[in-house]
């Protein structure tokens, strides 16, 4: 995270001093631009893989020169997701390579395989001051044991920034509640699409929203685009919030030009 000065253009902060950083999940414009213009930016790309060097140095290039602005990271999918998943088709490995991992990764497992994941995401971390590092849980995840995993998060970040952020692919509050209140993870939800998520964990100091569109029987539509009515909820309902930090991502289709708009409506106080 990059320190800043108090009042920002990009930001908003509400009477109580609870930080509200706007951004989207992933960027549709020149990096440079796009820090001119949000607070905070999640990077998806090393979800698929980690980034070379040449990507590192540009990132670095930009972001050592932007006051006031938080990045997130995605993490890597072999954290959370098994072989199985078609996102490893992106990874840039073999039918073979993958094929190797099959039983040492996904779903937050604790294998020799992950701890050097950990190892090598939390130095990706540091490098870029990241505050957050965002694991997102496929359905085929849940019931799964996640307290090792989170036990070695602790033990090798007894604090943060990096804050761990996890997102979940099915309705379990609770589970989020519980991983806060026992590990520290913030937890990672679209509020408009899961209102129970909302009701939960809504006094928790952090929140990590992510803006993801609507649902269309059962599934995900990310091609929605917000209208002014329900951007202004959204504001309303960060309003209404007493914690020490909110993130709003957008990652709908449309998600530059309903981020800027919501921007607009934070700016303007509604």
């Amino acid at each position: 995270m990059f320190p800043g000065p108090k009042s920002d253009r990009r930001m908003g902060t509400c009477s109580y001093g609870m930080k509200v950083w706007i951004g989207t999940c992933g960027n549709r414009v020149a990096l440079a631009r796009y820090v001119k213009l949000f607070s905070a930016l999640e990077i998806n790309a090393t979800f698929y893989r980690f980034p070379t060097e040449k990507s590192l140095k540009n990132w670095e290039k930009v972001f050592r020169k932007t006051e006031g602005f938080l990045l997130s990271l995605k993490a890597f999918q072999g954290f959370t997701h098994p072989t199985s998943s078609p996102t490893w088709r992106r990874s840039g490995l073999s039918r073979e390579e993958i094929s190797a991992l099959k039983d040492q990764v996904g779903c937050l497992r604790l294998t020799e395989r992950t701890r050097e994941y950990l190892r090598e995401t939390l130095t990706l971390c540091r490098r870029l001051s990241a505050g957050y590092l965002l694991f997102q849980l496929p359905g085929k995840c849940q019931g799964k044991d996640l307290a090792p995993f989170f036990e070695e998060w602790r033990k090798l970040v007894p604090e943060g920034p990096p804050y761990p952020a996890l997102e979940i692919r099915w309705e379990d509050p609770d589970l989020l509640l519980h991983l806060w209140q026992t590990y520290r993870v913030v937890p990672a939800f679209d509020p408009l699409l899961f209102p129970g998520f909302l009701s939960v964990l809504r006094a928790l100091p952090r929140l990590y929203f992510r803006l993801h569109g609507e649902r269309r029987g059962g599934r995900i539509h990310y091609g929605k685009r917000y209208s002014d009515e329900e951007l202004l909820e959204l504001s309303e309902l960060v309003r209404s919030l007493r914690c020490e930090e909110v993130c709003v991502f957008f990652n709908n289709i449309y998600m530059h030009e309903d981020a800027l708009r919501f921007l607009e409506i934070w700016k303007g106080g509604r």
